[in-house]
């Protein structure tokens, strides 16, 4: 083991909250005061794949190839997610991860030092050209510009590239909403028994009920205990940390609603979960796998198909239409301004028949 790396170690997480091995090994701070504890998942419960894992980055460690003066591309997406991430939520960090090593195979980006601003604007164009949407290019390049002035200031750079005028025009659209008949179709289709691979109908009844009617993000919906779940006051608490703005809020809830919870709670009797829709995988892939399924079982095209985000929306379409202020509905979904409520998650459609029989036609004729 070379002098400036101290020993490698296979050790459990001591919360003990993930069932993985991890590795821990110390490496000596930039400015040369001390050691820095640093951790990383195996991703794997078997001892002995851990302990291989272990070998190799001993290996890497004594080679010299983790140097940090000029790392690679890889390294420093590692490094990113590592450091960034241990005060945000895994699934903000998986999606950084997605788009970094995304970026790093279509741009071929080999070390941090040669990423400029025409690597990352032939990156935005390869991008469109394969067929991306613009929407999907922006929020990449978000990552992108939030990663690279995170190593400016931590020194791995002397400058991070200038994004202005990078950004992709994307066309105004209306939030999709899904009509009450094509959820119904939905909700028929998951009582059928569709073919679901990954969580039972039952689940996904539970799921999609609170998802469309309370308009909840996926996280909070998978973060969500039973704790959490007041039957007789009718009030469902969202903590802050499953919450994408941070924030607590009590969402009420419908006495219908509070009697398919309860139900769903007497049939997972007997487990040890406090979790309300306990969800045992690492990513949403398996989600979004068994979602597709039951569009297909529901009879609604393929290209038409909705993206659980579409029930949030839904929900706040329909209660603008009922009337419910916009600032009521900003705090129902748990946003931080009326802006966000209007650009991104209000369609009036909704609304706009009863504004036009909101006016009384005039009648030139005399009875």
């Amino acid at each position: 083991m070379a002098a400036n790396i101290r020993k490698v170690q296979v050790l459990r997480l001591p919360n003990g909250k993930s069932p993985f091995w991890y590795i821990r090994w110390w490496e000596p701070k930039s400015a040369g005061d001390g050691w820095k504890e640093r951790w990383k998942s195996t991703r794997t419960t078997v001892k002995k794949d851990a302990e291989r894992q272990r070998r190799e980055l001993e290996r890497e460690l004594e080679a010299g190839r983790k140097t940090h003066d000029d790392p690679t591309w890889d390294q420093f997406v590692e490094l990113f997610i590592e450091v960034y991430g241990a005060r945000r939520p895994a699934t903000t960090m998986n999606l950084y991860e997605h788009c970094l090593k995304g970026f790093g195979q279509v741009a071929q980006a080999k070390r941090l030092s040669t990423v400029n601003r025409v690597v990352i604007e032939d990156f935005a164009n390869d991008r469109l050209r394969l067929g991306a949407a613009p929407a999907t290019v922006n929020r990449d390049l978000r990552h992108l510009r939030a990663a690279l002035r995170w190593a400016k200031r931590r020194g791995l750079v002397g400058d991070a590239p200038d994004f202005h005028g990078m950004f992709v025009k994307e066309p105004k659209k209306k939030p999709t909403i899904i009509p009450e008949g094509d959820f119904a179709a939905i909700l028929a289709a998951v009582n059928a028994n569709p073919k679901l691979k990954y969580r039972s109908a039952a689940w996904w009844r539970v799921f999609l009920y609170l998802a469309y009617y309370l308009g909840l993000r996926r996280g909070e919906l998978l973060g969500l205990n039973w704790s959490d779940v007041d039957l007789e006051r009718l009030e469902v608490r969202i903590v802050a940390n499953t919450s994408k703005g941070r924030r607590e809020r009590m969402v009420p809830i419908a006495k219908e609603l509070s009697a398919i919870l309860a139900a769903w709670r007497t049939e997972q009797t007997g487990s040890t979960s406090n979790v309300v829709l306990y969800w045992p995988h690492d990513t949403y892939r398996q989600l979004y796998n068994d979602w597709h399924s039951i569009q297909d079982a529901a009879g609604i095209p393929k290209e038409a198909h909705y993206v659980p985000k579409n029930c949030r929306s839904t929900c706040a379409s329909e209660l603008i239409a009922n009337n419910v202020p916009t600032v009521v509905v900003k705090d129902f979904l748990g946003h931080a301004t009326v802006t966000t409520t209007e650009n991104y998650y209000i369609n009036t459609k909704p609304a706009l028949r009863a504004a036009a029989n909101a006016r009384v036609i005039y009648s030139d004729k005399k009875s």
